[in-house]
């Protein structure tokens, strides 16, 4: 290998000795401070591309400011932070120790009590930091450095280090300006990967995964590209740890899903509790007695690693794993995420039956059934007043709530073939052409619905082809297309709109029964009744449909083997 060009040069005042380690966001050389008579110092160097970020570098220096005035007894100090010749640069304490993940690496899993003594001094220093307003935004077993005791009966010294992604919380940028992802995709969090707002608990989530990591050997998503690892966290459903360790309490399976839940607010509130938590649940097993501290190995003198070359990308005219004509079993670059286009859909739905319940209510003092209890006849004839502005909401809010359900309706069928469905029966123009052919629309939409439960089956293989088609369906979506047909059919006696609608959707044989019925409120307040308890039951379609399919992607993406695939920025990414 050829010998690093940065060592024998200086930077800061800081002469270059010798790389100590290098990672996704720099290299850590051993360097010596020229000025106080060659005292050892780490020395990191960021890439040049975050240098070009104005606006990373001007935050860098900010936080590298505030790092450098916590006083922790395991937090690495900072001695210095600035910028020299395009590079910014970070002037730590040296520390001659070995770090938590090559300690992995040799041990493969570590002892719950070994773990926990670890994670605690982990998130002591966290915690510190947490309250000083900073989040280190890349906590992983290779920032925990393990001191040997001087002792049996002391235990290790933990220090956390490499401060250098730390940002204030009210810093809500994951990627800097350049389009370079800021962390270590293993260990980050949702909110972290979609260029969401950070706090605290974006660190109890990385902390989370490390405890993991120790307990059971494996990181909890090892899918083989960072892409799928990132996609994997977004989607995916946390790792059981007694799936690897069957010999723990399965009550720490809940903590550590707890600390790596989605959304940030169902997380531990500081990484102590976490800690705390795990200590609790794994002291409900035999695996929680002392475990004696170990005393840590010499650091191995580093050893060249050999030079590997990349795969070459794929050409033109080459193929990806995948089926025989070359288009690969799950292409997960044309998956889009359902869940957005699920939450409009769901509320268009509560909307709409907000609304039903308000033009039920405001009929209701025209039914035959309130007029018995009060003694007097109702009065037929056009609705007016409340009810009157309610239909007319109502008539606008269903094309808004059509419009919000047809776009999920479509992406979920659009996703099955990237998800491994093979032989679709309906060409994506189904997914509209459906709701709106004459005779079809009675039956063809709850046909691409059933394909849509069936190919999104989370169980079945990646290659399933077209096994999805002998899947169960779920009779959820049987009683609603019946409630819903049944809600339009009755409206159609009251609505002139909806049964010129009906009319020609069945080519005018069925509604001409329906003429023989007079339109009146207790017809309508029917009408609102079974729309309401369509839109219940539709609530249910999506939100379990979307799950599913959303469970499937994850599971393909968490799982190895897969090809490579790139990830669809959030919005807000930069291209």
């Amino acid at each position: 290998m050829a010998p690093d060009p940065a060592v024998g040069t200086m930077v800061a005042g800081y002469r270059i000795v010798a790389p100590a380690g290098r990672g996704g966001m720099g290299v850590v050389y051993r360097a010596e401070e020229v000025g106080l008579g060659g005292r050892p110092v780490a020395l990191k160097l960021l890439p040049p591309a975050l240098a070009g970020d104005p606006a990373f570098r001007e935050r860098f220096l900010r936080e590298m400011r505030v790092a450098a005035a916590i006083d922790h007894p395991n937090i690495i100090p900072v001695y210095r932070a600035g910028e020299e010749r395009g590079r910014l640069y970070i002037a730590m304490r040296y520390v001659d120790a070995l770090d938590l993940r090559r300690v992995l690496d040799a041990e493969r899993r570590l002892p719950a009590g070994r773990t926990l003594a670890i994670l605690e001094q982990v998130a002591r220093a966290l915690d510190t930091a947490h309250a000083r307003g900073l989040v280190h935004r890349d906590v992983k077993p290779g920032n925990v450095l393990l001191l040997p005791p001087a002792s049996k009966e002391e235990a290790e010294h933990v220090y956390l280090v490499d401060f250098g992604l730390a940002r204030s919380a009210s810093d809500d940028l994951s990627i800097s300006g350049t389009g370079l992802f800021v962390g270590t995709p293993r260990y980050a969090a949702p909110e972290q990967v979609a260029g969401q707002p950070v706090d605290g608990r974006t660190d109890g989530y990385a902390l989370g995964c490390v405890l993991y990591e120790c307990l059971t050997g494996r990181p909890p998503f090892p899918a083989e590209s960072n892409e799928a690892v990132l996609f994997a966290h977004l989607e995916a459903i946390q790792p059981r740890v007694t799936a690897e360790r069957p010999d723990l309490p399965p009550a720490i399976d809940r903590v550590v899903q707890r600390a790596m839940a989605k959304a940030k607010q169902d997380r531990f509130s500081s990484c102590r509790e976490l800690v705390a938590a795990a200590r609790g649940a794994l002291a409900a097993g035999p695996t929680a007695r002392p475990v004696p501290t170990q005393v840590l190995p010499p650091p191995p003198t580093p050893s060249p690693a050999p030079i590997r070359p990349a795969p070459p990308p794929d050409g033109p005219g080459e193929r990806r794993t995948g089926d025989p004509g070359g288009r690969p079993v799950v292409d997960l670059v044309a998956y889009q995420p359902l869940r957005l286009p699920a939450r409009r859909a769901r509320f268009a739905i509560w909307v709409a039956i907000v609304i039903a319940v308000a033009s039920a209510f405001a009929n209701l003092g025209d039914t035959w059934l309130l007029g018995l209890l009060e003694g007097q006849a109702p009065e037929p004839g056009p609705a007016s007043g409340f009810a009157l502005g309610a239909g007319m909401v109502q008539v606008f809010w269903f094309l808004v709530s059509a419009t919000l359900f047809l776009a999920w309706f479509r992406r979920a069928y659009t996703n099955l073939a990237p998800l491994g469905a093979r032989r679709l029966r309906y060409g994506r123009w189904w997914t509209v052409g459906a709701w709106v052919l004459p005779v079809f629309s009675l039956f063809r939409p709850k046909q691409v619905l059933n394909d849509i439960w069936r190919a999104s089956e989370p169980d079945l293989p990646a290659d399933m082809g077209d096994r999805w088609r002998h899947r169960p369906v779920s009779a959820l979506l049987g009683w609603w297309w019946m409630m819903f047909l049944a809600s339009i059919l009755v409206r159609s006696i009251t609505t002139e709109a909806v049964h010129a609608a009906a009319s020609v959707m069945t080519l005018g044989l069925l509604p001409s029964q329906l003429d023989r019925f007079q339109g009146s409120a207790d017809v309508q307040v029917l009408a609102e009744l079974l729309t309401v308890l369509a839109g219940l039951l539709a609530l249910g379609v999506v939100r379990r449909t979307t799950t599913r399919q959303e469970q499937r992607a994850g599971r393909l993406a968490g799982s190895s083997g897969l090809i490579a695939w790139v990830i669809r920025p959030a919005p807000g990414w930069p291209a």
